[in-house]
């Protein structure tokens, strides 16, 4: 079985990179995978994910000494884990690093034969935040289709927060799936209002494990993990 690179992705700040990272953390509990915070902005997953502690946790900056961001260095990065000992990498990207992902791909190199060339298998999920944040994630979702040119397996996240109040953005973009073959699949539906979703939001911010949490959030979001990431 060739080793697994997971690459969740959207040029769109805040629409739940981090989190969707965080729920594959909890969900690959015992797994022999790596996660990896690129986000050189916001650093989000370096808080979350600190359950994970060092040995299945890594941060790396895309950024040169002159902050600007060096696509090459990825390269270099994903060249480095092919022989670790772990079967599956997460890695979570900022904004800016999701933005230089299509110039990677169509201008620095051919991505397929260079995962071919490594022996890994590179799978593309991409986050659809709603709202406002909507129209620009799909802008992003057709850059990225545009460059991996079905050459790669793309799953489209719903962070379901988002579209809670846009129940016609939901069914368009259900249906654009639909029509286009696209996976879609859906998570994060936690009311910061209530006494779980506040119980899980503060979790997640305070990068607890499974265990951390009270019962009741414990429970909710082993449902979480049950209905949207088991079968992945």
């Amino acid at each position: 079985m060739k080793k697994q690179f997971h690459f969740i992705v959207q040029a769109k700040g805040g629409v739940g990179k981090s989190l969707h990272t965080y729920l594959r953390a909890l969900s690959e509990a015992g797994s022999s995978s790596l996660f990896v915070d690129l986000d050189s902005s916001t650093k989000t997953s370096s808080r979350q994910l600190a359950f994970l502690g060092q040995d299945r946790f890594e941060a790396f900056s895309l950024l040169d000494n002159r902050e600007r961001l060096m696509r090459d260095l990825f390269i270099g990065y994903v060249e480095s884990l092919v022989d670790s000992p772990f079967e599956k990498v997460y890695m979570d990207f900022g904004a800016p690093e999701s933005e230089q992902l299509p110039a990677l791909i169509t201008r620095d190199i051919d991505l397929k034969e260079w995962c071919d060339e490594l022996g890994i298998e590179a799978i593309f999920h991409i986050i659809i935040g709603g709202g406002g944040a909507y129209l620009a994630s799909i802008q992003f979702l057709e850059k990225m289709r545009a460059a991996l040119r079905s050459k790669f397996e793309i799953v489209i996240w719903q962070n379901l927060f988002g579209f809670n109040q846009f129940p016609g953005l939901s069914k368009e973009l259900e249906d654009n799936c639909t029509a286009l073959g696209l996976d879609l699949r859906r998570f994060g539906d936690f009311e910061p209002a209530s006494l779980l979703g506040g119980q899980i939001l503060d979790g997640i911010r305070n990068g607890y494990a499974l265990k951390d949490y009270p019962p009741g959030a414990r429970l909710r979001l082993k449902k979480e993990l049950k209905e949207n990431f088991s079968d992945e």
